[in-house]
């Protein structure tokens, strides 16, 4: 179960990185803004949040968007909130 959760997380974060770099050689130029803030986000919330973050630090992509700086920093938070809850509740 931890493999595939690992594996998971991995190719999930691989996606974020590609769509990010996919976005910065304007691969996606025809996708509205709209939708790439949303696919920000959705990867985000499935765990490709390492992925974002780690490219758009690489490529100063966006950091100063609110999107870069507070949603998915929010989304991490609430992620790692419900991980430690439900550890708390499988230790009890």
């Amino acid at each position: 179960m931890i493999s595939f959760i690992v594996g998971y997380f991995i190719v999930i974060n691989i996606v974020a990185y590609v769509f990010i770099y996919l976005d910065i050689k304007n691969i996606l130029k025809k996708f509205k803004p709209e939708f790439k803030n949303f696919m920000y986000i959705f990867l985000s919330i499935l765990g490709g949040f390492i992925g974002i973050l780690t490219m758009s630090h690489m490529y100063d992509f966006r950091r100063k968007d609110k999107i870069f700086k507070r949603i998915i920093p929010l989304i991490i938070f609430i992620e790692a909130a419900i991980v430690l809850f439900i550890i708390y509740k499988q230790n009890t």
